[in-house]
C-alpha cells in the first residue's frame, strides 16, 4: 500500500514506491487531464500545474510517484477552502473599516445632534430676549407718542409769557402817546380820526401830490416865497408812488379786459379796494362812497381806458 502526505511541498524529497494496489471503487473518477497526469511517469508535472503555470522548473527527480484521485481531489479542496478563508478575510477586513466608518458618523451625528440642541435653545433665548426689546420699545414709544400728544403747561412760562404781553402792551401805550405829543408840536396838519384810508399812507400821498400841484402853480404865478416853502416840504417829505402805482395797475386792468369787462377784471379791482355794485346796463364801482359806471360791453378798446382815466381821475 502506497504512502500518503498532506504536505505537497515536501513531494519531491520524499523517496515513494510505486504503486501497486488498484484503485478503491469507492473514489470518483477522476477527470481525463488528471488521470493523464496521474499515469504519466513524472508526478511533478502535475502539481506544477496546480499551482500555476509561471513556477520555476526543477530538476526532475530521480523517482516519480503517482497521485491518486483522492489526493488530487482533497488537495483542490483544501486550495478552495484557502480561497474561501482567504476572501472572507478580506471581506471581515472590509466589514471591519464599514463598521469603523459607521460607528464615527454615528458619532459625528451624536454630536451635530448636541449642538442642533444648544443652537435651538439659544435661538429660542434669542427670541424671547428679541420679543422683550420690541415690548420695551413699543412702550417707550407709547409714551413718548403720549408726551407729545399731551399739551406741555408750564406755569413759570405761561407766567412770564403774560407778563411780557403786558409789558408790551404798555410800552405800546406809551409810544402812541409819545407820538400824538410829538406829532402835535412838529406836523403841519393832523389827520381827522374819523377819516379812514383806503390804504396806508392815502392822505400823505394825496396831500403831497397836491404840494406838487401847489409849488408848480405858485411857480408858474410867480408866488416865489410860497413855491420855495412848499418846495421844502416836498424835499423832507418825499411820495411813495403808491397813487402812481394804483392809477397804473387800473389802467392795465381795463388794457387787459379790452372790450369785455369779465369777472376776472372785477375781481382785480375789487383787490385795490373798488366795491362792485350789480346794475342793470352798466357795472357800477365804489371807492369810498365815490360811485361811477363802467359798461359791461364798451363800443371800441378806447372805451376801457376812458373809463381808467376818469376812475383814476376821480379816486387817485
Amino acid at each position: 500500500m502506497a504512502k500518503t502526505y498532506s504536505d505537497f511541498s515536501q513531494l519531491k524529497k520524499i523517496k515513494t514506491e510505486p504503486v501497486t494496489e488498484p484503485v478503491p471503487p469507492t473514489e470518483p473518477p477522476p477527470a481525463p487531464e488528471d488521470r493523464k497526469l496521474a499515469e504519466s511517469a513524472n508526478s511533478a508535472d502535475y502539481f506544477s500545474s496546480l499551482l500555476g503555470a509561471g513556477a520555476s522548473p526543477r530538476k526532475k527527480p530521480p523517482r516519480t510517484t503517482v497521485v491518486t484521485p483522492a489526493t488530487i481531489s482533497r488537495v483542490r479542496a483544501e486550495q478552495a477552502e484557502d480561497a474561501f478563508a482567504a476572501e472572507r478575510d478580506a471581506l471581515n477586513a472590509e466589514l471591519d473599516e464599514k463598521q469603523a466608518v459607521i460607528d464615527a458618523l454615528a458619532i459625528d451625528v451624536a454630536e451635530a445632534k448636541d449642538e442642533l440642541v444648544k443652537a435651538q435653545e439659544e435661538l429660542a433665548r434669542a427670541q424671547e430676549e428679541l420679543a422683550r426689546t420690541q415690548d420695551e420699545l413699543n412702550q417707550t414709544k407709547a409714551t413718548l407718542d403720549a408726551e407729545r400728544a399731551a399739551p406741555k403747561v408750564d406755569e413759570a412760562m405761561l407766567e412770564a409769557s403774560a407778563a411780557k404781553d403786558r409789558e408790551i402792551a404798555r410800552l405800546q401805550e406809551l409810544l402812541v402817546e409819545a407820538q400824538r405829543t410829538s406829532l402835535s408840536s412838529t406836523v403841519l396838519l393832523d389827520k381827522p380820526e374819523s377819516f379812514s384810508e383806503k390804504f396806508p399812507g392815502e392822505v400823505r400821498e394825496h396831500l403831497l401830490e397836491a404840494l406838487a400841484d401847489a409849488q408848480r402853480a405858485a411857480d408858474a404865478g410867480g408866488r416865489d416865497r410860497r413855491a420855495r416853502i412848499l418846495e421844502a416840504i416836498l424835499c423832507e417829505n418825499a411820495v411813495t408812488g403808491e397813487l402812481a402805482r394804483r392809477r397804473d395797475e387800473v389802467k392795465q386792468i381795463m388794457k387787459d379786459a379790452g372790450t369785455f369787462i369779465d369777472d376776472a377784471a372785477i375781481a382785480a379791482l375789487e383787490k385795490l379796494g373798488f366795491r362792485y355794485v350789480s346794475g342793470s346796463n352798466h357795472h357800477k364801482l365804489d371807492y369810498a362812497g365815490i360811485r361811477f359806471p363802467v359798461a359791461k360791453t364798451p363800443s371800441d378798446h378806447r372805451s376801457c381806458l376812458n373809463s381808467a382815466a376818469e376812475i383814476c381821475n376821480r379816486v387817485f
